[in-house]
């Protein structure tokens, strides 16, 4: 559950609404959208959010009581959760409201979220979520489909496979092997490294464009590349 709070922006909050709906809807995501008429309520109803909305002109007032709220609940709660406070003015410009959906675009990793994709497997037909999904593998004329939990084996070929995945951060680095860039834990001489531990070849003739491709995705995610890429 994605949890958004709107708080103070009475003149907005519709307009921010229909644009989150907008974003997320018909996506896998599901989020709720709450409005608050100031700080303190929020804090009464004992509610966490992902993202937190406030008119600017509570910046100066009450940012550091909803730090402390925030943090006493992660505190108590166990919560390790990404918290997000955003300020503009009510009612919003378009331009803060892009900023915020690009924040939510990216905490989300919306593309990969919004597609599925359906396979014919040996064990019927499953509906996957590309986010989800860790790699392929073509072995004995089938394609293995490798999830953090399962696997599936359907009749495929990589060419097709990769059609389908091409432009949601995927790549193969051997002929028998198409990765999700999101899931690699680390590259290195050549082997590539799953965050499930799989061990994933790395062939000398693609390593060069392979590498290119992943340290192209890292630095469009602002992730820190000297740490996950070694030569």
């Amino acid at each position: 559950m994605f949890n958004v709070a709107l708080c103070a922006m009475q003149n907005s909050a519709a307009k921010v609404e229909s644009r989150i709906t907008a974003l997320l809807g018909g996506t896998a995501v599901v989020y709720s959208i709450i409005p608050f008429c100031d700080v303190d309520s929020l804090i009464a109803s004992g509610r966490t959010f992902h993202l937190y909305f406030l008119n600017k002109y509570l910046r100066d007032t009450d940012e550091n009581k909803l730090l402390a709220y925030i943090e006493q609940s992660k505190n108590l709660k166990g919560h390790k959760t990404f918290n997000f406070i955003t300020y503009a003015n009510d009612p919003i410009a378009d331009s803060d409201c892009d900023t915020i959906l690009e924040s939510i675009r990216r905490y989300l990793d919306y593309d990969s979220m919004y597609l599925c994709i359906e396979f014919l497997t040996e064990q019927g037909l499953k509906t996957i979520a590309v986010s989800k999904i860790l790699y392929f593998e073509y072995c004995e004329r089938k394609i293995r489909i490798k999830t953090q939990h399962s696997q599936f084996f359907c009749n495929d070929t990589m060419k097709n496979v990769f059609s389908l995945v091409s432009g949601y951060a995927f790549a193969a680095p051997h002929k028998s092997f198409i990765v999700n860039l999101r899931h690699i834990t680390s590259i290195k001489d050549y082997i590539v490294t799953m965050n499930d531990g799989s061990k994933i070849p790395l062939s000398q003739k693609r390593s060069r464009d392979f590498r290119t491709e992943y340290k192209s995705y890292l630095s469009k995610n602002n992730a820190r590349i000297a740490k996950k890429v070694r030569k």
